[in-house]
């Protein structure tokens, strides 16, 4: 196997191994899904309120999303689990190959893994309160021209581009870990008529566990032949955190509001507290706006700073030893501005998400849903996925299947198909499943788990009716007419 290749692909199993080690980008296939709260929290913190559970207890769960608009493992002879497996014993086929990136600002990745602990979402009436906690993991890339790009596939080395300057901005490469306690609630600010409005807000204390940041404002550049690469100028931020329990804290938070046109008449509706509050608000369809990740991390204790430099000259980039800021100091012994600090601030993957849920039949839905990353190119803020999708779903308390048909970055030409299978409490589901059962290009991947455990009879719903009659709007707690209703 020539060495330029096996490098590739141990790259390219190394990025698998990280993520299978741990979000997936949304959860598309659960995220319009009535049975699962303690999901629909991290898309639009409103949703919870009239849940359709009483309540949602999620054991455990774990996500992984990678995304790249760069690189494909192509033409294998077999599905992805069989390669990666061969592939660590040296025994792989295929090949790392371009992808035709139709970008308009540069190539971009994304890596995420979610470890998603103990989590609970109780109904209490037109109000419900959750908690959860769950530690994340993501990297993300962005603003590599494609000339940047031609030189992280090929090397500097790539003789086409010797010779060329180039001048790039807004080049970030950024990566956190960190664990999140959220406390979310979600209350029915209105039940008239046919209309149901919610709104919803979850607060999380974030603790860092170790992060890394590059982030180039202006980059102007020229590799001059096979040893020698001159910098021209050159403006960027940096930061490193050594992995700790504790190597910084920081508060975060979302956002949400709802609206739904319910089919019957909502006047006095109490989610779980008697009378039609036993049985759950069904609606004609359901609209979601929300903000997402607001806030971020400051890591202490760190190695960073910013840097502008002048003329630059290396004169051989192939053999660059650098270690230590020691190494860099002497490697930027010309540099006009080096500013330093022992700490620094990552931001959340902070976006803006719209959600649409129509009924088309009973237990029979069809959702939209799309997220519009915020991060600015010249920030150290990691960056979400631009992402939409349609889903159509069947669902019941104990069974649901979806069938999200994905989109990244607006790239219509390269959708992805996924699936998701809830049965009870038990979830497994993907935004890309295609890689895991075919032997086309892989350039991303998608898997979710969830394990929970449901309540769907709140204490007032349970026994029997009484003979008096429910006065319309009145908030009297009557029960269901027979158990388990709802």
């Amino acid at each position: 196997m020539p060495y330029k290749r096996a490098m590739r692909l141990q790259l390219f199993y190394g990025a698998v191994l990280l993520t299978h080690c741990a979000n997936a980008q949304e959860r598309f296939g659960l995220a319009h899904s009535n049975y699962g709260p303690t999901d629909a929290v991290y898309l639009n913190p409103a949703r919870t309120a009239g849940q359709w559970p009483y309540a949602d207890i999620r054991i455990l769960g774990a996500d992984v999303h990678a995304w790249n608009s760069l690189v494909a493992w192509s033409d294998r002879d077999r599905a992805l689990v069989g390669e990666v497996r061969n592939g660590i014993s040296g025994r792989s086929t295929g090949n790392v190959v371009r992808r035709g990136n139709s970008l308009s600002d540069g190539h971009k990745a994304v890596v995420q893994a979610n470890v998603l602990g103990p989590a609970v979402s109780l109904a209490l009436g037109r109000g419900t309160l959750g908690v959860g906690l769950r530690s994340r993991v993501h990297v993300s890339g962005s603003g590599i021209s494609k000339e940047m790009a031609n030189y992280v596939f090929e090397g500097l080395n790539y003789a086409p581009q010797m010779g060329q300057r180039y001048h790039d901005r807004g080049v970030r490469m950024i990566g956190a870990a960190w664990t999140e306690v959220g406390v979310s609630y979600a209350h029915i600010l209105k039940a008239e008529g046919f209309d149901l409005f919610s709104a919803g807000a979850t607060v999380h204390y974030n603790m860092g566990h170790a992060a890394g940041a590059l982030q180039f404002t202006d980059l102007d550049y020229t590799v001059v032949d096979t040893a020698r690469l001159e910098v021209h100028a050159a403006t960027a931020k940096y930061g490193y955190a050594t992995p700790a329990m504790n190597a910084g804290s920081g508060w975060g938070a979302d956002l949400g509001a709802v609206y739904e046109r319910t089919m019957d008449e909502a006047d006095g509706y109490r989610p779980h507290k008697g009378a039609s509050g036993c049985t759950p608000m069904r609606y004609r369809y359901r609209i979601g706006i929300s903000l997402l990740d607001l806030g971020g991390i400051r890591f202490r204790n760190a190695n960073a700073g910013t840097i502008s430099t002048g003329s630059l000259s290396i004169a051989d980039h192939q053999h660059m030893n650098v270690e230590g800021l020691e190494g860099v100091d002497s490697l930027l012994a010309s540099s006009t501005n080096w500013s330093r600090k022992n700490s620094f601030k990552v931001g959340a993957p902070t976006a803006l998400s719209i959600q649409y849920d129509q009924r088309l039949a009973n237990n029979t839905y069809i959702g939209f849903a799309a997220t519009q990353q915020l991060a600015g190119q010249n920030t150290m803020r990691l960056r979400r996925n631009n992402s939409m999708a349609i889903t159509p779903r069947f669902e019941t308390r104990y069974f649901e299947a979806a069938l999200p048909i994905v989109v990244h970055e607006y790239d219509i030409a390269h959708p992805s198909i996924g699936f998701m299978l809830r049965l009870n409490g038990l979830v497994v589901g993907s935004d890309h499943i295609m890689p895991f059962i075919s032997k086309g290009d892989v350039y991303a991947l998608d898997l979710y788990v969830r394990v929970r455990w449901m309540l769907f009879r709140s204490p007032a719903c349970r026994g029997k009716r009484t003979n008096r009659k429910h006065r319309s709007g009145s908030k009297e707690m009557i029960p269901c007419s027979f158990p388990g209703g709802g």
